[in-house]
This record gives C-alpha cells, structure tokens and sequence, in this order.
C-alpha cells in the first residue's frame, strides 16, 4: 500500500469515528428484539419490563434501559392492582450486563407511581457524544395535596460515573393552590441544553397528563 493509498484509508476512518452516530431502538413486549433482549440478557429488575430501550454509544458500548413494574410491596389503596416502578440502566460487558444506575418508586396507601412512557427519553442535545437518560412519572394519589409530576435525567460525568438530576412540576389539585416546579441541587449542574430539553418534556407531559 503507499502513502497515497495509506493517507486515504486514514482519513476514511477519521471520517467514519466523526460520523458515528448514537443509534437508540425502543422495544415493548409484542417486539421480537425485547424478547431477544430478555432472552440474551435477561432481566434483571424485579416486575417486567414496560419498555427497554437499547442505546449503541461509539467508543463507548450498548446501554439497555429497563423500565419495569411490579406488583405493589406495600399496602396502596388507589386501585385493585397497585404498581410499584423499577428502573436501571446497563452496560453489556462479555455476553452479560453491568449496573450502571437503578431507580425505584413504590405505590403507598393513596399514592400511585406511574411511568410516562412517551415521555422516557435518551437524547444527546448537548452533542457531547454520550446521550442523556430521561426518566419520567407522575405520582397519582386520591389526596387533596399537589401531585408530582418528575423528569429525572442521568447524564454521565466521566468514564465510570452518572450524575442524577431532577426537575418536579407540583401540580395543584384544589383551585386555590398553584402550580409550581422545583429543581434539585444537581439540576444547576447540567448544561443549559439538558436543563431546556428536561423542562420541555416537562411541560409536554404535563400538559397530556390524562
């Protein structure tokens, strides 16, 4: 091969680690590629997967994203059939899968935890190369007080670690009380971008909450 030949293979490499792109697929139970998941990897939360959403980072590996329910553990009262949520994100590593992060919310007397499945999202809105996890629900209950409305992002600070962010939109029940959202301290640490995309979602699920 001469330099010719050589410099065009190099550059063409360069060209495909630029272009490589972040490639998401989203699976629900009545699609063959969930059961091969739960079939290769299984599952590894406790209840059964709602969705799970399998993420390809270049130069960094498969994330799946399982967002499970389960049979309540504690004695909840808003329905016949309380819920409880369970969610983790993965790394595929040698045929198996390490935990990244996990997430748990259980139903409790009145209170209700309910995913927003249009709503869980993995997105690189800062370009950054690595995408963001994020996680919505909304907490019914049968009370007078405020309901939580909550997006929860993962976003990944280094090679090892996630940093959890929240944003909660309070959402009045009696006409007297207003509406109000509330931002965790981690929440002024993400950028800009990330802090916009999570109020957006915010104010969409919000506004399509049944």
């Amino acid at each position: 091969m001469n330099f010719k030949n050589i410099l065009v293979f190099i550059l063409s490499i360069i060209s495909l680690l630029v272009n490589a792109q972040i490639e998401t697929g989203v699976y629900f139970a009545n699609d063959k590629k969930y059961n091969e998941i739960i079939e290769d990897l299984g599952n590894p939360l406790d209840g059964n997967p709602l969705m799970i959403v399998k993420t390809f980072v270049p130069n960094n590996g498969s994330y799946i994203w399982y967002l499970n329910e389960g049979k309540a553990k504690n004695k909840a009262f808003l329905n016949d059939n309380p819920k409880d949520l369970y969610a983790g994100i993965y790394i595929e590593d040698h045929g198996g899968i390490i935990p990244i992060i996990t997430f748990r919310d259980f139903a409790k007397g009145l209170a209700q935890p309910k995913y927003l499945l249009n709503y869980c999202e993995v997105d690189d809105v800062d370009k950054d190369g690595f995408p963001e996890f994020y996680l919505t629900y909304f907490e019914e209950s049968d009370g007078l007080d405020a309901k939580p409305l909550k997006v929860i992002i993962y976003t990944k600070t280094d090679n090892k670690n996630f940093l959890k962010s929240k944003i909660t939109a309070w959402i009045p029940f009696q006409s007297e009380d207003e509406y109000y959202e509330e931002k965790d301290y981690n929440f002024n640490l993400i950028s800009q971008k990330i802090q916009h995309k999570a109020k957006k979602i915010l104010k969409e699920a919000r506004n399509n909450i049944d």
